[in-house]
Order: C-alpha cells, then structure tokens, then sequence
C-alpha cells in the first residue's frame, strides 16, 4: 500500500514539475522481487556515509515515517538538507494542514488511484491473478491483519459468513486473506492451495446432488506482489473488510463495497469523516452486520470523489512549488567535493531499474506458465483427486442401491397384496361350485382345438 500511494504521488509531481523526477534514496539496491516494486529508478547511498552526509539535496516527507524517520529529517535539515512535506502522515509532527488526517487536513493519497489507474490495467492485472494466485471469480476480500493467526475470533467468522452470502450471487462469495508476499515462483503455500482447491472441484463431480462441498475451510491466501495487484483486487471485490485508511480509501475510490472495523479516533475513522459515511466505521463484527444495506450501498462511483481529489490537488499545488524551489536552491548552491554525480552513476542507475524490470517480467510469465500447467493436469493427476473421485462414486452407487431396494420392497408389497386378492376369491361358495363346469368347458376348448 505505501508503494502504490508513493507511486501515485510521484505521477502527481511528474505531472506538475515535468523536469523534476523524484529519485527513491536506498542503503542498498532495490530487489525486484520484493513485495512493492514498481521499477522506479533507486538513488544509492555512498557506503560508510553518515545520514547527514549522504550526498541528498532534497529531503521529501511523505507517507508514513519509519521509526528514525523523524530523527533523520531532524540530521539532515542540521546538515543544511531543504526538507519539504509531501502529504505526510501525522506520525511525522508537521504542519497540521499538510499532514494526512482528519477533514480541513489533507485527506488520503490513495484516492488518486481512480485517475491514475485505468480499468483495462485492473482487469488484466486480475485475470493474471485468477490464474497465478488462484483469485475466485467471486469473493471478499479481508484484510491480513483482521485474521491474526495467532487465535481465532467467532464473532468476525460469523460476520464474514454473512458478508460472503450477501456478496455472492446463486452462492456465497469465498473469503480471501490479503497476504502480500516476494514474487517468487516456488511459492509452496499458493501451490498447495491451488492443489487442493482442484481436488475439491473434482470430488464434486461425483458426489450427490445435495453435497454442500468442503466446509470448514480456512481463508484462501491471495498473495499479491505488485501495488498494481493489489489495486485489481480490490477493485474485483465483492466486498472489502479492512482496518487501515489508505486500503480503505483505495476501496472507496475504486468504488468497491467497503467496511472498515477500527476505533474511532483512528485514521479509518478520519477518512470516514472525509467522505461523510460514518456507517463505513465499524468498531466490532457486530456492526459489520448490523450495517450491510449501507456497506453494499457504497458500489458503483463514490459520491464525493472530486471534491476529495480537488482537496488533494490543492494540498498538492501548494507543495509543488516549494520543492521546485528548494531543488532549485540546492542547484544553485556550491556543492561540496564528492556530491557531484556523474552521468556514468545515473546510467548505471537507469541500466539497474531497467534489468530489474526485465526480471520481473521473466519471472511473471515463468510463473503463469507454470500455475497455467499445474490447473490443467492437477484435476486428472493427483493422488488426492483420484481418491476422492472413488470415493465419489461409491457414494453414488451406494445411493442407487438404496433407491432400487425401495423399489423392490414396493413391489413385493404389492404382489402380496394381489395374493391375498387371489387367495379370497378361490375360497368363495361361488367359486367352487362352479369348479366342475370350469373343468368341462376346458375339455370342450381342447377337443375343439
């Protein structure tokens, strides 16, 4: 999430200052298989260089500050670096009105990623997802840290289960964790899920009309590698259970039904105040239940949108200019021995972002091909499908079995019945009195034939 709010606020700033590229300043190189990696050009820190002296002309606050954060903005600004505020999170003691917050603050970057993200983006980046990660046609998505795997909570189960039934069409929406991870393509855990899924599928096919299928499952593992994912996801959502704001905004501009189970006094309750909707805050999984009319309300376009990315665009424009004129302050002004940059280390850097690119996409498509080959010959050839295949079709012929022993019971009930029928007619007067000229009408038919 923070990768894509900083990706989001760099196309704003490239589009206001078009000279002006924002470089991310890294102790070390930027590995393209991290969780969070948009191919964005990585300013190195000279080894051994104290914070200070780490050759930065410009120090950018923006998002949420890391636990030194403050304390290395506070060593710069004593060095002489120009420190400038780019939507930063209050966590960072700024300026109020320039900080991320409550209303008459600056509301979430995450909204911009309605104009900035196109739908034919999303909907490619899901399909890929539908069969990489095994992402359901429909479900709900929660987010990782509302499932501690440290202990369960009954209350947030039962209200999932009720949300996946309101999510769902003809039947209830499967619920998916949100487990950001490294883009790796031996990823066992998504392999294993994948596996089993397949083999319920074909278990299906032979069990009997009335089965209700797997139960008792835990939340499938959507593990999503890029910012781009994890917009796509939740933009394909059903519904989306969060506790952080910025998820919460990012539903909320992409016009996804939307909950968010947080404290008041929270940064999901501020931005709740910003959209005027207090019914998205939820303190417990009991008011997620209580509130599901308003949560599927929220579908479609978001009322208010412009007004809130006008919000942000003022906060923006007014930022914009002060870091043009501390960059411009710092060019002007002598540099010391060693901060120059030569055109050779921004070739290498240029070089360095392009090859991690070029990895990712290796990697992507090496791993579509692989999940692609595992969903075509999983269902016919594992040990766990063929199994309960067997186990399926006992099933049924136990079944058919049953019915035609029912059959037959009716059937010899009724043959009894018709005996007893016989049985009373031959003992009647009438009948045997008349038995003699039975007998000789049966003579006069054998000599006439």
């Amino acid at each position: 999430m923070a990768a894509l709010t900083g990706w989001l606020l760099r196309q704003e700033v490239a589009s206001r200052c078009p000279g002006l590229s924002p470089l991310l300043v890294l102790g070390g190189p930027a590995s393209w298989s991290a969780p969070g990696f948009t191919g964005e050009p990585v300013a190195l820190q000279a080894e051994g260089a104290s914070p200070a002296g780490a050759g930065l002309d410009v120090f950018v606050a923006s998002g949420g500050p890391e636990p030194a954060g403050p304390k290395l903005a506070q060593s710069l600004a004593e060095a002489g670096v120009v420190g400038m505020a780019l939507a930063p999170r209050q966590e960072w003691g700024l300026e109020e009105r320039l900080s991320v917050g409550p209303p008459f603050a600056v509301p979430e970057p995450a909204v911009l990623a309605a104009r900035h993200l196109p739908r034919s983006l999303l909907d490619a980046r899901r399909a890929y997802l539908r069969v990489v990660e095994g992402l359901p046609a429909s479900y709900v998505l929660v987010e990782g840290s509302l499932l501690a795997p440290d202990g369960e909570d009954p209350g947030l189960e039962r209200a999932l289960a009720r949300v996946a039934r309101e999510a769902g069409s003809d039947r209830p929406a499967e619920v998916v964790r949100l487990a950001p991870g490294p883009l790796c393509t031996d990823d066992v855990e998504v392999e294993a899920a994948l596996r089993q899924r397949r083999a319920v599928v074909e278990e299906g096919r032979y069990q009997p009309e009335d089965w209700e299928g797997d139960g008792g499952r835990e939340p499938w593992p959507l593990r999503v590698t890029s910012p781009f994912d994890l917009a796509a996801a939740v933009a394909g959502a059903g519904a989306v259970v969060v506790k952080s704001a910025p998820l919460m905004a990012l539903a909320w501009a992409l016009g996804a039904a939307h909950v968010a189970i947080a404290p008041e006094e929270s940064p999901a309750s501020d931005f709740a105040a910003w959209t005027g909707d207090s019914s998205a805050l939820a303190e417990g999984p009991a008011e997620v239940v209580a509130t599901l009319d308003n949560m599927f309300a929220r579908r479609g376009a978001p009322p208010g949108l412009k007004r809130l990315e006008a919000t942000l665009d003022q906060a923006l424009d007014e930022a914009v200019p002060d870091l043009e004129k501390g960059a411009a302050e710092a060019a002007a002004s002598p540099r010391p021995a060693g901060r120059e940059a030569s055109g050779e280390e921004r070739l290498h850097e240029l070089q360095a972002a392009n090859e991690a690119l070029r990895l990712r996409m290796a990697a992507e498509r090496l791993r579509f091909g692989e999940r692609a080959a595992l969903l075509e010959q999983t269902a016919h050839t594992t040990v766990e499908s063929a199994i309960k295949a067997v186990h399926g079709q006992d099933v049924m012929l136990r079944r058919r079995l049953e019915e035609t022993e029912k059959e037959m019971r009716r059937l010899q009930e009724e043959t009894a019945v018709q005996q007893a029928e016989l049985r009373a007619i031959h003992g009647t007067i009438s009948w045997r009195a008349l038995a003699p000229l039975r007998q000789w009408y049966a003579k006069v038919g054998k000599a006439g034939n």
